[in-house]
């Protein structure tokens, strides 16, 4: 099991998401270009407060071709959807003790784009967050949330 945030555990997620044929079908044919920033809030020990980790995830015909964190922010141009959160969260996604619907619907995770497009796709959202939350992936060497 890699480690939480390290380039293994998004390769092993990548494997996982393209390996099931039940995620891919959810995910709709062309291209979905979406950023995640993972932003550090002094409740995860896994990114510093006042730091912010940038992933890009590329979808091309129900198949995650990308998935890599980029050193800064990714551009906004050929976005179709940013999403982005405080790192405790993602983290409660990832332990599966956190809904991602209800903290998007909250406004504690916020996601920017087309919003008629992403309710008319409201599974890829599902997606990406159904493949995060595979905990069986997942290390946590500084603690699992809630960290106490």
């Amino acid at each position: 099991m890699p480690a939480i945030y390290s380039p293994e555990w998004y390769e092993a997620m990548l494997s996982l998401a393209n390996s099931r044929d039940d995620i891919s079908e959810k995910v709709p044919q062309g291209e979905w270009r979406i950023a995640v920033e993972v932003v550090g809030d002094g409740k995860s020990p896994y990114v510093p407060e006042g730091t912010t980790k940038h992933y890009f995830v590329r979808f091309l015909d129900g198949k995650v071709a990308e998935y890599q964190e980029y050193p800064e922010k990714v551009p906004g141009k050929g976005l179709h959807y940013r999403i982005t959160g405080p790192a405790s969260i993602f983290d409660g996604v990832a332990a599966e003790i956190v809904d991602p619907v209800e903290v998007g619907l909250n406004g504690t995770m916020t996601i920017r784009g087309d919003m008629r497009l992403l309710m008319q796709h409201a599974d890829m959202v599902n997606v990406i967050f159904e493949v995060y939350a595979q905990s069986g992936l997942t290390e946590w060497p500084l603690g699992k949330p809630p960290y106490a």
